[in-house]
């Protein structure tokens, strides 16, 4: 892995690629910076907001790449800008009601922003500034889940002291359809790969799945009688086959779609007994004018138990690109990274870590699965390759988030204030 120079950004949660993966664009207080992905020393294009402290809040990119929005919610203004353009702008402002969130439409054509106290949803189009429309009522906690194709948008609503999915064309954003729930208070929905159902769940108090159709039917209703809190995490795998819900207390039940049954409840737990990859990453013996510390990663003898407790930074369930393989962190053991096949439900590999996991995220084009702790290393797992960990040459950068490219061949590196571009190249990984 190759490390380019550092970097200045404001906030590792606002450094994001280009859909494109030409482009990557990172908030240094009120200036949007986009920098070419390949060379970062070339700078694209460079965006001064009119935001006052707190600065830019929200950085997105259009699906089509040609534009990317940044949001000041504490001004209540989003402001869209072309990098390809740099005379062109369009700027967001919502006179009656404070704006708490902005998404792009699929079109990359309209800019989606939820007004405080869950008032309305406006639509605001980029070809007629003058042409805005409405989604009354929407709960902005649940927001708004796409159609694979783009053409329809969930939102989920209340009204009348009951929770609803209000299904809308984003052509003429016209209600299709209004799906009810039996839920008490909807927290969020997820669209399925195949756009044919929508999973939605209820209060964090209470494990209460409904699985409904475009139709409006139910199909399934999920509520395990020893499942304690409600559900945390919801994550369909690439095919649909499958959708995994995490729950407060850190089990993953995994539902066919065929079904609607749980075929698997994965539960980490401390102590392994069963034949696995263990990887643990150890300290090496410190020279005394050394200025970092070096730590490397051995097999643990089987049985063996794992590390609990630590603050936990990161709860992350994740499938990997072709869906062959889930990866998980909870709360419980917050240093260490589940790794199971799905097509067995068996742990493939266990990778218990110094510190806290902080971030855990797969490549989007292969099974290549990157973690970072605060470190100044980037963690790097393959199947049937091991753990290897890459340091940063800059030994006072502590990495605390990772940000993959969406072509695959590399990923911005972000820690307090820098960030570097990290290269996968062809070598072959460090012992």
């Amino acid at each position: 892995m190759e490390f380019s120079d550092l970097y200045k950004q404001s906030n590792s949660a606002l450094a994001q690629f280009s859909p494109d993966g030409r482009l990557i664009a990172v908030a240094v207080e009120h200036r949007l910076i986009v920098r070419d992905s390949e060379n970062p020393k070339r700078i694209h294009a460079v965006f001064s907001t009119p935001y006052t402290a707190p600065f830019v809040q929200q950085v997105e990119w259009s699906r089509d790449s040609r534009f990317v929005f940044t949001a000041s919610f504490a001004q209540s203004r989003v402001d869209v800008w072309a990098p390809d353009d740099v005379d062109w702008r369009c700027a967001i402002t919502d006179e009656v009601a404070r704006v708490e969130r902005a998404v792009w439409s699929p079109d990359s054509l309209h800019v989606l922003t939820f007004s405080e106290l869950d008032l309305r949803l406006s639509v605001w189009s980029l070809i007629d500034g003058d042409e805005r429309k409405y989604v009354q009522f929407p709960k902005m906690q649940a927001g708004v889940s796409f159609h694979p194709d783009g053409e329809f948008a969930a939102v989920a609503q209340r009204r009348d002291l009951r929770d609803y999915i209000g299904v809308y064309s984003t052509q003429d954003w016209r209600l299709v359809r209004e799906l009810a729930l039996d839920t008490a208070d909807v927290q969020g929905m997820r669209w399925s790969p195949d756009g044919l159902h929508i999973v939605a769940w209820d209060t964090s108090a209470s494990f209460v799945v409904q699985v409904l159709n475009v139709g409006g039917a139910v199909k399934r209703s999920v509520q395990p009688a020893d499942a304690g809190l409600g559900v945390r995490t919801c994550v369909w795998s690439p095919s649909g086959q499958f959708v995994v819900l995490g729950g407060y207390d850190g089990r993953l039940h995994v539902l066919s779609s065929l079904t609607w049954r749980a075929v698997a409840t994965l539960e980490p737990k401390p102590h392994i007994s069963i034949p696995t990859d263990v990887f643990c990453e150890t300290e090496l013996p410190r020279a005394l004018s050394a200025s970092r510390i070096h730590t490397r990663f051995d097999l643990a003898t089987i049985p063996c138990m794992l590390k609990t407790g630590g603050k936990s930074h990161k709860t992350c369930v994740e499938f990997s690109a072709d869906g062959s393989l889930l990866c998980a962190v909870n709360e419980s053991m917050p240093c260490t990274v589940w790794v199971w096949q799905v097509r067995t439900m068996r742990v493939s590999a266990i990778i218990q870590t110094l510190h806290p996991v902080r971030v855990c995220v797969w490549s989007p084009v292969e099974n290549v699965l990157v973690f970072a702790t605060g470190a100044a290393s980037v963690y790097l797992w393959r199947e049937n390759r091991g753990c290897h960990l890459f340091e940063i040459p800059a030994a006072s950068v502590a990495v605390g988030g990772v940000v993959w490219n969406p072509n695959g061949d590399g990923m911005a590196v972000l820690s307090k204030g820098l960030f570097a571009m990290a290269y996968i190249t062809d070598q072959t990984e460090p012992e």
